[in-house]
């Protein structure tokens, strides 16, 4: 008998359980962020954040809205920004007050990458596509140009549009 078939979902589970901790011990490590753009990486300049988060921090006020932006040096080992920028979110548990009507705009500058993930109270207005395509028409262009200050403006202009529609 051959007992290949047995193995593999049990390496399958060890990988998965590995992987999953390694997410949870970054996300406790970094914990929630205090404000609505958090710069870990050091790439806006003074007073950008401060900015952007007065006007998310309004925009959360008047809708419930929460709209979270993140920047990272570098992303763990192994996972994708998608999952991990979902990760995240679970995590710091955005989008509270018991809708799930949050979203997480996460930036890595070392993997050069960024991905949106919205929260189920908002999928009618930020699907996958729509996030997928304000992340490629209007904010990759200013990540490649290695502007984060327009990137940043720029994703809190979008998403407050695409969540107010």
């Amino acid at each position: 008998m051959n007992k290949l078939p047995t193995k593999a979902p049990l390496l399958f589970l060890l990988l998965s359980s590995v992987c999953f901790t390694h997410l949870q011990a970054a996300t406790q490590l970094l914990g929630a962020p205090s404000k609505y753009v958090t710069d870990y990486a050091g790439v806006l300049r003074a007073g950008t954040a401060d900015r952007l988060s007065g006007q998310l921090a309004d925009f959360d006020q008047r809708t419930a809205d929460e709209l979270i932006i993140v920047i990272y040096p570098t992303l763990p080992k192994g996972v994708t920004i998608g999952d991990y920028t979902r990760q995240l979110y679970a995590a710091w548990k955005i989008g509270k007050r018991g809708k799930d009507t949050g979203a997480l705009f996460l930036i890595s500058t070392g993997a050069r990458q960024g991905f949106i993930s919205a929260g189920r109270g908002l999928e009618a207005q930020l699907t996958e596509d729509a996030c997928q395509k304000i992340f490629v028409e209007k904010i990759a262009p200013r990540l490649d140009a290695g502007d984060y200050d327009g990137a940043c403006k720029t994703a809190a202009n979008e998403l407050i549009a695409a969540v107010s529609r």
